[in-house]
């Protein structure tokens, strides 16, 4: 285990700068991840950890010591790839024993290794399968298996769900974190899916042009984005985001909500001075999809709920959750009832909205104003 210190890195490839100023410090046995849209530049960053890129201008320094000019096989780092990269002509045992072998560790140690790892990875019955005989999710096991055989510093994973079937991905997520758990090991983790993210991590970095533009506690970046890319990006659906004006209404600083022909006034629960300096001027409100649901009568008298009646667009049952589609200020936004309260499209019904959730941007510079 180690901890990983990042400092000011930058990558280009010829004229197109993909890093821009990467600084991170992560703790030893952190799990971290980094996410991103298609682009954003984490894969390259993954491969400046592991020695597959060298920065152009910056430091990577693994437990206090400067590994930026170091060679891969110098860094004690492991990486499982999205492709698994197994050996096709080697069974199980022999890919799994192999980079041990490479080392010259004694016999009886590489053995007792890669009985270890099959039982901690519970894959001891498929140490004589060959690749081509095993699933996708037993590959991705090996491949963790290797990994975990090398006993290294730090994991490094690039997206290594991202070619499983959905069900297969959630049981892989919970086998990952529960490794983790036992282990204690620090991992660096690269994925484009947000749950796979809000799921695993102890803290996520969000990526977007070669730039991080969050790092905090899943929690933190879900309900406290600094901007209006991490709030769109982070959460399932997205957040809703609605172009309104910010109004006075008795003294205090108001959203003027228009449902369905009908004016609402919202209210803002910080009247700070950065949302009353914007009175009579356009804001961005989001506002995620379970804030705006049914009404609940224990809920709905606190000071800063408000209940709009909206006319539903389209209905989306998830089993747990139906998705309801409204229009609010001409756009469509998501709300999240129970399925026993949901009615039926062309229908109205009561939404109540819980404006201590609410988020406010601003629609020039897309940052957060509170």
């Amino acid at each position: 285990m180690a901890n990983l210190h990042i400092d000011n890195v930058h990558k280009s490839f010829g004229d197109t700068h993909i890093l821009k100023g990467i600084n991170m410090d992560i703790a030893d046995g952190e799990f971290i991840i980094l996410v991103g849209p298609s682009g954003c530049g984490k894969s390259t960053l993954m491969n400046c950890i592991a020695g597959l890129e060298q920065a152009t201008t910056g430091r990577i320094i693994i437990e206090d010591e400067d590994v930026t000019e170091a060679m891969p096989k110098d860094r004690d780092i492991a990486m499982v790839f999205q492709s698994y990269a197994l050996y096709p002509n080697m069974n199980v045992w022999k890919n799994i024993a192999f980079g041990l072998e490479i080392r010259k560790m004694p016999k009886d140690e590489i053995a007792s290794t890669v009985e270890r790892v099959a039982d901690l990875l519970q894959i001891r019955p498929l140490l004589k399968r060959k690749p081509s005989q095993l699933s996708g999710g037993q590959r991705q096991r090996v491949a963790m298996g290797r990994a975990l055989a090398r006993d290294p510093k730090i994991f490094l994973f690039d997206e290594p769900l991202s070619n499983l079937d959905a069900k297969l991905r959630v049981e892989m997520r919970t086998e990952i974190k529960k490794l983790h758990q036992r282990l204690k090991t620090t991992i660096v983790y690269v994925t484009h899916d947000q749950i796979e993210a809000m799921t695993l991590a102890n803290r996520i970095a969000v990526m977007k042009d070669g730039m991080i533009q969050q790092f905090g506690s899943p929690q933190e970046v879900y309900d406290e984005p600094v901007n209006l890319f991490v709030a769109g990006f982070m959460g399932s659906p997205s957040m809703n985001f609605i172009r309104c004006k910010v109004m006075e209404h008795q003294g205090e600083a108001h959203i003027r909500m228009e449902v369905d022909g009908k004016d609402y006034n919202l209210p803002i629960p910080k009247q700070e001075q950065a949302v009353r300096q914007r009175i009579g001027q356009t804001v961005i409100l989001g506002i995620r999809p379970e804030q705006i649901t049914h009404v609940i009568p224990q809920q709905d008298a606190g000071p800063n709920m408000a209940s709009v009646d909206g006319k539903i667009i389209v209905t989306e049952p998830t089993g747990a959750d139906t998705l309801t589609l409204i229009r609010m200020n001409d756009q469509e936004v998501n709300c999240r009832v129970h399925p026993r309260e949901a009615k039926e499209p062309g229908e109205t019904m009561t939404f109540m909205i819980n404006m201590d959730k609410a988020i406010f941007f601003d629609p020039e510079t897309e940052d957060r104003i509170i």
